[in-house]
């Protein structure tokens, strides 16, 4: 099986990547969660079980919360928000604060799976069978259509016709994590992580209560009259309403607090990529492998190319170089003599206004002489393996 055909798989904004105990099949992930917490002393399988069942678990709880909504959110191309959920008829009304709640919720289930995973001193060696795992997005207790992390992760980025194009997804996909992965699941706690502190940070709350506000406020002028509207869908209508939800967070005043946590997540997420990529090297097994080393096949039948680790690690030596301040990026306005400090924006952090953005005026505090980042790390990457960056960016964190 070639990298494209398990492409679908991989695409769940880091959801399927990280499972957990044998058992889940049959349970929910709740009640797996509260059997590992109940041991009086885990193995270090069952504490790195422990670790991605708390993962999955702050996943399938935004599954649930936006499921009690209504909230699809499809067209927000952001982790977690875009995996599908099925509509639901009897939903509650959807609350202004439900996004800031949403990502809360993830920090600290984040928080609990890197406290699980802190916990392992030795090694591991945990065999899963990928359709085991499934979300319990209506909170019926039961595995219903629809429900597997296949399904959810297979509708998130693939079309239906895409979905019958590839066919079946396979149903017998075995994988064992290995002593590096507790850093490769670590380092993606991170990743989730500064993402949250991130929304959190321009918190949307107020924005969307404005929207929803002024929707209501014009259907009322509107009345009982036919809406004549030739311009544009009612899918677009939804679009252009997120749109002015997320434009109206962005333009305030973020967080300093928020946007200075998420910027130690993406580097702790750097640091355990690090030491992922070390142990990774080390292995001598070829045991059904998750992320093969040179040496290893993938469980997974992906191709990974001879030089692929060399080659994201300069991806991420670049990434953490911008996250300190020691290289800058390109603004057209200034480069390529000066560009724009990353690590003073977090340190400090403006409002997002696109139009001043653009022209300069809005980030020349951030602007200073230096070197500028260049895209080398990451055609070169993309070259390698043949233009699927996107798919091995979300194995390979």
């Amino acid at each position: 099986m070639k990298f494209r055909l398990i492409l679908p798989l991989l695409l769940t904004a880091s959801i399927s990547q990280a499972q957990t105990n044998p058992f889940i099949a049959n349970e929910t992930l709740s009640m797996t969660q509260s059997r590992l917490m109940e041991m009086p002393a885990r193995t270090d399988d069952q504490n790195f079980a422990l670790g991605a069942v708390h993962f999955l678990r702050g996943i399938e709880k935004t599954l649930q919360l936006r499921w009690q909504h209504n909230a699809t959110l499809d067209d927000l191309d952001m982790p977690v928000l875009r995996l599908t959920v099925a509509p639901n008829p009897d939903a509650e009304p959807f609350p202004p604060e439900l996004i800031t709640t949403l990502f809360a919720g993830l920090l600290d289930d984040m928080e609990a799976s890197r406290l699980a995973l802190a916990a392992v001193n030795g090694d591991v060696a945990l065999r899963i069978n990928l359709s085991d795992l499934w979300f319990d997005v209506n909170m019926n207790g039961n595995r219903d259509a629809g429900e597997s992390i296949m399904d959810i992760g297979a509708g998130a980025v693939m079309t239906q016709r895409q979905i019958g194009e590839f066919g079946d997804l396979p149903q017998n996909i075995k994988v064992q994590f290995d002593t590096a992965d507790v850093a490769w699941l670590t380092a993606y706690t991170h990743l989730i992580s500064g993402i949250s502190e991130m929304v959190i940070a321009f918190d949307p709350t107020k924005a969307i209560e404005t929207v929803m506000q002024s929707v209501n406020a014009m259907e009322q002028l509107r009345g009982s009259a036919l809406v004549r509207n030739n311009f544009v869908s009612q899918n677009e209508v939804n679009w252009l309403d997120q749109f002015a939800m997320v434009y109206g967070a962005l333009n305030m005043q973020p967080d300093a607090t928020r946007t200075r946590a998420a910027h130690a997540h993406f580097l702790n997420m750097i640091a355990e990529n690090k030491v992922f990529w070390a142990d990774l090297a080390l292995e001598d097994d070829n045991t059904l492998e998750w992320i093969p080393n040179e040496n290893q096949q993938s469980a997974l039948g992906i191709d990974m190319p001879v030089g692929t680790g060399v080659a994201w690690q300069a991806i991420l030596a670049d990434a953490e170089a911008i996250l300190n301040g020691d290289l800058l990026i390109n603004h057209w306005r200034v480069s390529p003599g000066a560009g724009i400090n990353v690590k003073a924006m977090f340190m400090d952090p403006p409002p997002v206004d696109i139009v001043t953005w653009i022209q300069g005026s809005g980030l020349l505090p951030y602007m200073e002489r230096g070197p500028i980042a260049t895209s080398e790390s990451i055609n070169a990457f993309n070259r390698l393996v043949s233009g699927n960056s996107i798919g091995f960016s979300f194995m390979l964190n």
